[in-house]
């Protein structure tokens, strides 16, 4: 519709307008014009008001247009940039709408404007909240008043509810933080003990010629036996409790990630807590982890409403899902397109698949398969690079990949992932893998092609996605690798938990300690990713029968849980109510060595090392179905 010229019209109102809502408050509102992206000359913030709107748009009213910027609104590449301002609210409601229908009356000496604008850009969380206000501000005031009150007690009921539930998750936290801390001295009590036993039994071997210190030994040896007694069933008294309380704490951290995902696009923001510009992204590699902990716990329905905001993003090209994207409105966040982070979503579409048997999620799994065949169409040596347009390959990218199409073939039997899975072991092979004959001075595993930069995630991944097994078949020495991670990325740091207790807690880093002048941090994450491949370890030498090794990583995979198990914090907001969590690293904004820095926040909770810790503790590996699991 063109716009009509600047004189008062006289006419009967345009049909658009039956389109709004009429509400009893004004709204104020703050606007300016943009054309083509650029603000023209002229073009300031201006005030208005709204006592009209929809979900569509709103109706503008105001006497500050010039001339100019009634011109502009005729050009279609012309946008409003709209602040509208809700009584009793902190925050505007920010949009950019385009221009539809244009009024203007003489009202005593002023010409009063009204624009008929429809939304062009608003997120689904604010247009929401602005037609629940609308709605609320239509409701007549002895009714108003009389809600009020109510609505003033429920919420009085509501936050003395709540705050009675966040401080009994609080202490259930730090009652089970507190447990692990002293399970970790009794143990460390127990060892003691342990070694001066073997050494008291020394000094009897070579005291037997003095029959009065031999008798004294043999006394101090029945104490140390006592006392190992007293200690082993006060360890045992607390494993009765700490079996009690993992129930919980694992429904708690399950109840964390459920509780923060987006009842309209079933996202989940990666980061509670953080304060900077990732504050609302939902990374899908974060997303495909929570999947994954949905179907752990047979909570179908959250894991596809996650997988279905996939299904809607799909298009007839299909090239790649963006890094990350706004969690409460789906709009891109990180542009850039990694082939590492889809193929995770590949993997939890086929982890629902293998779970539940129902098919529905197999076509997006199989496109994200045909978009990464068709880039290691581009290399001779069968690689698959780290997305379109760059030209580096990384290692944990690859062993995804051969965990991927190892998951379709067994599903579909199609060649195709037989052969795209043979091509990416052939390249694992020869630039990623560093046979156990070498010495192990440098990495037996490569960060990427021509890389061989220390990553934690790399060996882990080793394990989690080729097995023992193969890993033995290429020449590669599984023990090995993990002996090589311990020794190169193992750290005990102190870490000062919300409370202000500051604890020492071992685990694992991103990168080679060494080389990082920030000194040792603990990655949730990745430890848990090392519990994983610990506890694929013991299974493999309890199928060898070599009890010995089975009982060494088994122990291991026990000792960095229990570690882990001691940086459970709670959730400080409303959503999360005071559930567990765990932080996305032991440090703030802290160089990872592998060219992201950690979150803001020294207690941000993280989804990634909360759904990894979950696994781990369910002993759950995400790159290989349980099936593939059992039959090693």
């Amino acid at each position: 519709m063109r716009i009509m010229k600047h004189k008062p019209d006289k006419g009967r109102p345009l049909q658009d307008k039956r389109f709004f809502v009429r509400i009893e408050n004004v709204f104020p509102v703050d606007f300016r014009v943009i054309n083509e992206g650029r603000l023209p000359k002229g073009s300031v913030w201006m005030q208005g008001y709204t006592c009209n709107l929809s979900r569509g748009g709103i109706c503008l009213e105001t006497v500050y247009l010039t001339p100019e910027i009634l011109a502009l609104l005729e050009d279609p590449q012309t946008s409003i940039e709209l602040n509208i301002r809700i009584p009793f609210t902190h925050h505007a409601i920010r949009s950019e709408s385009r221009f539809v229908w244009f009024r203007a009356q003489k009202e005593d000496n002023l010409i009063k404007y009204s624009l008929g604008l429809k939304f062009y850009k608003i997120t689904i969380s604010d247009l929401n909240r602005l037609i629940r206000c609308a709605r609320w501000f239509r409701v007549p005031r002895r009714l108003l008043v009389k809600t009020l009150i109510f609505l003033v007690i429920g919420i009085f009921c509501a936050l003395y509810y709540g705050f009675n539930v966040k401080q009994q998750n609080r202490r259930l936290v730090e009652r089970f933080v507190q447990l692990k801390q002293a399970q970790t001295k009794e143990k460390a009590v127990l060892k003691n003990i342990s070694l001066k036993k073997d050494e008291v039994v020394a000094q009897i071997e070579r005291q037997t010629s003095q029959a009065l210190d031999a008798e004294q030994l043999k006394i101090r040896y029945k104490q140390l036996l006592l006392e190992e007694r007293m200690i082993s069933d006060r360890i045992k008294l607390m494993s009765l409790k700490e079996d009690s309380m993992r129930k919980e704490i694992l429904d708690d951290m399950y109840g964390w990630i459920r509780n923060h995902q987006s009842i309209s696009t079933g996202l989940i923001k990666s980061f509670e807590g953080d304060v900077g510009i990732i504050k609302d992204w939902a990374f899908i590699y974060d997303q495909a982890l929570a999947v994954n902990v949905f179907l752990i716990f047979k909570d179908y329905p959250a894991a596809e409403h996650i997988l279905d905001f996939f299904i809607r993003k799909l298009d007839g090209r299909f090239q790649g899902f963006a890094n990350a994207y706004y969690y409460d409105s789906e709009d891109i966040a990180e542009f850039t397109v990694h082939c590492g982070p889809n193929i995770w979503i590949g993997v939890a579409a086929m982890q629902y698949q293998e779970m539940t048997g129902n098919d529905e999620y197999l076509e997006l799994a199989e496109k994200v398969a045909q978009w990464l065949i068709s880039i290691q169409d581009a290399d001779p040596a069968g690689g698959i690079k780290g997305g379109p347009g760059v030209r580096w390959f990384a290692t944990e990218h690859n062993l995804d990949a051969y965990a991927f199409f190892s998951m379709l073939y067994m599903k579909t039997q199609k060649p195709e992932y037989a052969t795209a899975r043979k091509k990416v072991l052939s390249w694992l092979q020869n630039h990623a893998m560093v046979p156990h004959d070498r010495d192990y001075l440098s990495p037996p595993v490569n960060r990427g092609l021509g890389d061989s930069t220390v990553a934690t995630d790399t060996y882990a991944w080793s394990l989690a996605a080729l097995g023992p097994e193969k890993l033995e078949s290429l020449g590669m020495d599984p023990e090995a690798i993990m002996q090589y991670a311990q020794k190169h990325c193992g750290v005990t740091v102190s870490y000062q938990r919300p409370s202000g207790h500051v604890i020492e807690v071992s685990g694992f880093d991103f990168a080679k300690i060494s080389h990082m002048p920030r000194g040792g941090m603990v990655s949730p994450e990745w430890t848990a990713q090392m519990v994983v491949s610990y506890q694929m370890l013991g299974e493999y030498f309890k199928k060898k029968d070599e009890t010995l090794k089975r009982n060494l990583y088994e122990q291991k995979a026990a000792y960095y849980l229990d570690e882990l198990n001691k940086l459970i914090i709670t959730s400080s907001s409303s959503t999360g109510k005071g559930k567990g969590c765990l932080p996305y690293a032991t440090l703030e904004d802290a160089d990872t060595g592998h060219g992201w820095n950690t979150p803001l926040g020294a207690h941000t909770c993280s989804i990634a090392g909360t759904a990894y810790t979950v696994m781990a503790m369910k002993k759950f590996n995400p790159l290989m179905f349980s099936s593939q699991l059992e039959s090693k």
